[in-house]
């Protein structure tokens, strides 16, 4: 698996797209879909909308998946207590991700900073 992490517009898919020469249609938005999808991306909506439901087997079914995720626990704290639950999830489920992932990579104004894995992408 590799996780992709990066803030909001900051082109996650398009790299992830042009590293594997996928298209649009080989895009997941949930884990059910990702099961037979080689990228999921939109991993920090999905958590919003399942609070709790984690990924399922999804890394066993497809191991070789690449999950793409915003960003979510930089700025300003919010004050409502929903919000602050959903950062954690998300946050901690990224460094679950990160600690099974053979590569790691933040993704900045369309740049990559491998934080870990080496070598080129399979």
């Amino acid at each position: 698996m590799i996780l992709l992490i990066g803030g909001a517009g900051q082109g996650k898919l398009a790299y992830a797209l042009e590293k594997t020469g996928l298209g649009a249609s080989d895009v997941a938005r949930d884990p059910a879909a990702a099961r037979s999808k080689p990228i999921f991306a939109g991993l920090e909506d999905w958590v919003r909308a399942h609070p709790g439901e984690g990924l399922g087997d999804l890394l066993e079914v497809n191991p070789e998946v690449v999950i793409l995720c915003d960003e979510v626990g930089c700025g300003v704290v919010p004050v409502d207590p929903s919000e602050r639950a959903w950062r954690e999830e998300v946050g901690r489920l990224c460094c679950a991700l990160a600690r099974r992932a053979e590569r790691v990579e933040r993704v900045f104004c369309g740049l990559s900073m491998v934080l870990k894995g080496e070598g080129t992408w399979k």
